[in-house]
């Protein structure tokens, strides 16, 4: 009998799902609709340095390492929305080797929501993971929060970014810079 039950009261959600579906949405005033503008690329290389502070700064020095490295990687960039006022909705995931000049290979992923202005002034925030292979049972994690500006150069585009990741042991500063060819 509750076999039958089940049947009889999956068919009854099913047309009436239907009903609902073919119900017509209420009409959205023109300048509340998503317009869908052309979207650019906007991934390329990254390169600059992250120093570290505090307690972080305090173990590389005591094992040899500077407070500073270097950073080397990509930026892989996706446009959300992009509107009529120019303002655009972002996804960035930004992988980085450092620290090569000191003997190290330190890799970081983050990964970031943001927004970035009509002007080209632009501002995120997301997690950040590091690993580095000399204490390979650690994998860190801070929230990066970051702001920057893309500036446009002729036929291509200078981005220039300085975040700070919030971490145990003490913030890390990061500044990064590269190029766009769009």
């Amino acid at each position: 009998m509750s076999r039958l039950f089940m049947i009889a009261a999956s068919a009854a959600l099913m047309l009436g799902a239907q009903g609902v579906a073919a119900q017509e949405r209420p009409e959205v005033p023109e300048e509340y609709r998503v317009k869908k503008l052309p979207s650019q690329s906007l991934s390329g290389p990254r390169f600059g340095f992250t120093a570290f502070t505090g307690q972080t700064a305090d173990n590389r020095d005591s094992i040899g390492l500077e407070p500073i490295m270097s950073q080397f990687g990509w930026q892989f960039e996706r446009q959300l929305v992009s509107t009529s006022n120019g303002a655009q909705a972002l996804l960035e995931w930004v992988l980085l080797v450092g620290g090569v000049e000191q003997g190290e290979f330190n890799g970081s992923m983050s990964f970031l929501a943001g927004l970035r202005t009509r002007d080209g002034f632009e501002f995120g925030a997301g997690p950040n993971f590091n690993y580095n292979p000399d204490n390979p049972d650690q994998l860190t994690q801070s929230m990066i929060v970051a702001v920057g500006a893309t500036v446009p150069m002729g036929d291509f585009y200078v981005p220039v970014n300085v975040a700070m990741g919030l971490a145990e042991g003490g913030p890390r500063i990061n500044v990064l810079l590269g190029w766009i060819v769009g």
